[in-house]
């Protein structure tokens, strides 16, 4: 019955190609309007012969306008021991649809799916390699795969990204084996669907949907994206078979199948670990020393062979070799603390971008694992066990803010990270700077950052001097011929602040205006967004994380001078954030001295399209208030 319908599917689309040339002239041009690329078909068939049998067909014709269509033209495959590419092959029209060049599967080239933190992989990567010699041109597309692993039937994203249009796009599943399905719809309304579906099989088309181009600070396009996510109630990953409906059933499945007897430990490494917490008061600060212990005694080499990319290494194992990718550390890691009696969950997650474990839909997700700590009537704490820097119970923009989902004994269990809120995401800057008569300065600078600001700095403190003041010199670009006296870097890693005091002056910082000097009254620049215009705004306006801007600058003026003229003091208040700007001069010994206050505060935030001019004027306020100058003159000229 297979070998039939793969010569149906082979055979209708050689006869669709052979009917359809796919001149570029014959696209419509509401399709080309803002496109990148044009996706003419894209066909997905899923045969599911077996639990641990899949194949799925693909057939895709892209016509690519320019350079950047590139990326949509998708011609690739991976393929390992379980996955198996059993045909594939590409053709090259012209804009006229004349065939230029065909490729066989021989002509494929194939490399590592993965990059040299791997240690062993056997997943690969076989795809299409074509310089053009003009554009427009097309590229048909076709592939057949094997699979034992139906955990991973793939999802239907018929919008396929930005500044891409779609003619058609099909999506199938033939079912004879009978296994039930589930699948739900994410954001198809809006869209020309057509569809069919039973218990057992399904059949979605969706048809003329032109391209949309990216807009500065729109939601994620994955996140915000029409999707149909699909899985199978039983299913097979490498040779282990399962079956689950929610999240309860399928992690209590992978941590029976995945987790549960990885955690062994010699006697010696036990024997250790309690000789280093024996004086620990507290389950935290057992912790904590564990965590250390595991950081400055193992590193991150990834190993992904097989049931490796989803089973963690054996914990005596990852002691033994010293090193393990996110899930051998993560399990180390727990079965250290359960060593000393510390229960603590091994939780999947997407690391990266924002990006959630579906909560409402149980299938296999996720690409990184962690470790977290349940506490009494406290937060849990969250450990990243892949760095051997990070602080304890810090997760960053790496994995912060989003669903994930604990595989426990009694099964998964979705809970959401930590959040990093506007205030916890605080910069504070406080400076002291001597102006001098040629409109240099000498200057004193102090700076702590904490959440998601510290994440973006405190590797610094770990560079070069070189790498130091090359760093800074690149983010305050508003000083020339900067030189540096010190620079003192510190990590606390305990209250997770990092400070940094520098002493460094410059030979021109003022404008000259005659014999008056005008003085930018913003030292240093944190807040750094700038919005562009647009009109025709379509998208939302998302801030993913909210963030804290507390300055004080004190601007010694140079002996002999006074301030002539100075802006006053400014507050706004938006449901977008606020400014609070504060302008004073003192008198210190016969010294006048310029001191600015600001606080600013973004906040986090999903706001419609129609807000984004109010959204866009509080931006360009923030810049021009940020932006002004205080007069200073000599005395005697004033």
């Amino acid at each position: 019955m297979r070998n039939f319908i793969v010569v149906i599917f082979l055979g209708l689309f050689s006869t669709l190609h052979c009917q359809e040339n796919y001149k570029v002239s014959d696209i419509n041009l509401k399709m080309l309007l803002n496109a990148n690329a044009v996706v003419r078909e894209h066909h997905t068939e899923i045969e599911i012969e077996n639990i641990d049998d899949v194949e799925i067909f693909t057939y895709r014709v892209v016509t690519v306008l320019n350079e950047s269509g590139e990326t949509f033209i998708n011609a690739y495959e991976n393929f390992d021991k379980g996955r198996v590419i059993l045909d594939q092959e590409a053709v090259i029209l012209n804009a006229e649809g004349d065939e230029i060049r065909k490729f066989k599967k021989r002509d494929f080239n194939s490399q590592s799916n993965f990059q040299n933190f791997v240690l062993f992989s056997d997943n690969k990567v076989s795809y299409l390699e074509y310089t053009p010699r003009k554009y427009p041109y097309t590229v048909i597309y076709s592939s057949r795969i094997r699979t034992e692993s139906s955990a991973f039937l793939p999802d239907w994203w018929p919008v396929e990204g930005y500044k891409v249009s779609v003619e058609k796009s099909f999506y199938k599943i033939i079912n004879e084996e009978r296994i039930p399905i589930r699948f739900t719809e994410r954001k198809l309304d809006g869209l020309a669907i057509s569809k069919e579906y039973s218990k057992y099989e399904l059949d979605y088309t969706a048809e003329d949907i032109p391209a949309k181009s990216y807009e500065e600070l729109s939601p994620s396009f994955r996140n915000s994206s029409p999707r149909l996510m699909v899985a199978l109630e039983e299913f097979s990953l490498e040779g282990i078979l399962g079956k689950a409906t929610n999240w309860e059933d399928f992690g209590k499945w992978q941590y029976d199948n995945l987790v549960a007897g990885q955690g062994d430990l010699s006697g010696v490494i036990v024997s250790k670990v309690s000789g280093l917490t024996q004086n620990a008061k507290t389950k935290e600060e057992k912790a904590r020393i564990i965590y250390k212990y595991v950081q400055d005694n193992t590193r991150y080499i990834a190993v992904m062979l097989g049931i490796g990319g989803w089973k963690p290494y054996n914990a005596q194992e990852v002691d033994r070799l010293g090193y393990g990718d996110c899930k051998g550390l993560t399990n180390f890691t727990k079965a250290l603390l359960a060593s000393q009696g510390i229960e603590s969950d091994y939780t999947v997650i997407y690391g990266g971008p924002k990006r959630d474990i579906d909560p409402e839909f149980t299938k296999m997700q996720g690409n990184h694992v962690i470790l977290s700590i349940p506490m009494d009537n406290k937060d849990d704490i969250w450990l990243e066990c892949t760095s051997q820097d990070a602080p304890f119970n810090y997760l960053g923009d790496f994995t912060d803010d989003r669903y994930a989902v604990k595989i426990k004994p009694t099964g998964g269990e979705i809970v959401r990270t930590k959040k990093y809120t506007a205030e916890d995401n605080l910069q504070k800057t406080s400076a002291e700077i001597k102006i001098n008569e040629n409109g240099g300065f000498d200057a004193t600078l102090n700076r702590y950052s904490y959440g998601v600001p510290y994440g973006d700095i405190y590797l610094l403190e770990l560079q070069t001097e070189d790498v130091k003041m090359n760093y800074y010199r690149e983010n305050w670009p508003q000083f020339q011929n900067v030189m540096f006296d010190s620079i003192i870097l510190k990590n606390d890693k305990n209250d997770i602040e990092f400070s940094e005091k520098l002493r460094f002056q410059a030979n021109r910082f003022c404008s000259n205006a005659g014999d008056r000097l005008l003085i930018p009254l913003n030292f240093i620049e944190n807040f750094d967004l700038t919005v562009e215009k647009d009109k025709n705004r379509e998208n939302p306006i998302q801030i993913l994380r909210g963030k804290s801007y507390q300055n004080q600058f004190r601007f010694i003026l140079p002996e002999g001078y006074t301030v002539e003229a100075l802006p006053g003091s400014k507050e706004l208040q938006t449901e977008f954030g606020t400014l609070k700007l504060k302008i004073s001069v003192e008198n210190e010994e016969d010294t006048e001295v310029i001191l600015v206050e600001r606080n600013l505060q973004i906040e986090e935030g999903e706001w419609a399209p129609e807000k984004f001019k109010k959204f866009k004027d509080f931006i360009n306020q923030i810049h021009h208030l940020s932006n002004r100058k205080a007069v200073i003159a000599p005395i005697n000229k004033a």
